[in-house]
């Protein structure tokens, strides 16, 4: 099963139901934004593990993921790149969205003009 994070679950840190209505809103505004997901793909809540401390306690987390089946799909990096935008549509303010959007822009026509290739 391969799985690529798309962003992090919204916490509240007062009501655990509240994160959970707060991630699956995120989820149901990405699947809105980018349509059906291919065949054998789809945006869920998945755990991080990271460790801390001395001892290597780990701890999981939620975050926002695509996950898919490698024996029904390739890697789809394509709907991963639509996901991604439309979690940071969610997640930032507009303008910041646009500011970004724009960065990237130029960012990538300048990578094609000094592309060698």
């Amino acid at each position: 099963m391969g799985r690529e994070f798309i962003g992090d679950c919204p916490e509240s840190a007062e009501d655990p139901e509240l994160d959970d209505y707060g991630a699956s809103l995120t989820i149901k505004y990405i699947k809105q934004a980018c349509g059906e997901p291919p065949l054998g793909v789809d945006v869920q809540v998945t755990f991080e593990g990271s460790e801390v401390g001395n001892e290597g306690d780990e701890v999981s987390y939620p975050v926002i993921s695509v996950v898919w089946n490698d024996f029904v799909c390739d890697y789809p990096g394509e709907y991963i790149e639509k996901c991604i935008e439309a979690f940071e549509r969610f997640d930032n303010p507009e303008e910041i969205h646009q500011y970004w959007q724009r960065f990237f822009d130029i960012y990538m026509k300048k990578e094609k003009l000094t592309d060698p290739g």
